[in-house]
């Protein structure tokens, strides 16, 4: 991707001045925006996305989301290890990842869950990793953002016989009614991307519109899960007001009450400042 992508202008839905917004999860140390990162976080900010939440997902992005974060004061740092990446795990990724979130002070442990959908790294391998970073997250008070795809049953499983950490994230949520309905029950926050506003993703929609709104977070997953109607390839977080558009449309409100509500959501899942709102 080069640099033609552009954040959308004022007048575009959900592009309204003076409102304010947070990105719960991107990967902008990903290759994709090496042309023009500097950039792509501008126009973010230009749109009302005052905070962005960049996912270190494997050992080997925890060092540049760590450079990332350090460079730009509105972004902040998550730090874990992805299921498809589970047999990347040795005996001492726990006390580095706890090293690494202390030195770069990551507001949670993620993306971590459960992938099935496309083989990779063995189911067990996958429970027992995950398992693991949940148990760190207890440890250190942490929230946790979790990735799930095709492991439902395996997932809410899991979740049940570990600790629990102060705050669970499901990332880019997919699920079922079960899911949401657990989800639910526990206090979990939802983030919401690109996924639910898909032509196909009706029954995704129904399923959104039942989850409470003051548990639902924006998300890009920059470069990925790019949204309906927007043309560009590449995803990034200046797409934020529009994927709010959609929400708001989804839950019958104004854009201004889902800035509102999402931002003390992520506020309150993550730990971050109240200065996001301002």
């Amino acid at each position: 991707m080069t640099q033609a992508s552009h954040s959308p202008a004022v007048g575009t839905p959900g592009v309204v001045p003076g409102l304010t917004f947070v990105d719960s999860h991107v990967h902008l140390d990903e290759p994709a925006f090496d042309p023009d990162r500097d950039e792509v976080i501008a126009r973010a900010h230009e749109v009302g996305v005052a905070r962005i939440v960049n996912i270190g997902y494997r050992p080997a992005r925890w060092l540049s989301g760590a450079a990332l974060a350090a460079r730009h004061p509105g972004v902040s740092l998550v730090l874990g290890l992805h299921p498809h990446h589970a047999d990347e795990y040795t005996d001492d990724t726990l006390p580095r990842l706890a090293a690494e979130i202390g030195r770069s002070g990551a507001l949670a442990v993620g993306e971590i869950g459960l992938d099935y959908f496309r083989g990779g790294p063995h189911p067990e391998l996958q429970r027992d990793v995950f398992a693991a970073q949940l148990d760190l997250a207890a440890q250190l008070d942490l929230p946790v953002v979790i990735h799930q795809r095709s492991a439902e049953e395996d997932l809410m499983a899991v979740l049940e016989q570990s600790a629990s950490p102060s705050h669970v994230v499901l990332h880019s949520f997919d699920g079922t009614e079960q899911l949401a309905a657990f989800g639910r029950e526990r206090g979990y926050f939802f983030g919401l991307g690109g996924l639910f506003t898909r032509a196909a993703a009706v029954g995704l929609r129904s399923i959104v519109a039942g989850l409470p709104l003051d548990r639902v977070l924006l998300e890009t997953d920059s470069p990925y899960l790019v949204p309906a109607g927007v043309k560009d390839r590449r995803n990034e977080p200046s797409n934020v007001p529009w994927i709010a558009s959609r929400v708001a449309d989804l839950f019958g409100c104004s854009v201004e009450q889902i800035a509102r509500h999402t931002t003390v959501s992520a506020e309150t899942a993550f730990g971050l400042p109240a200065g996001a709102r301002r």
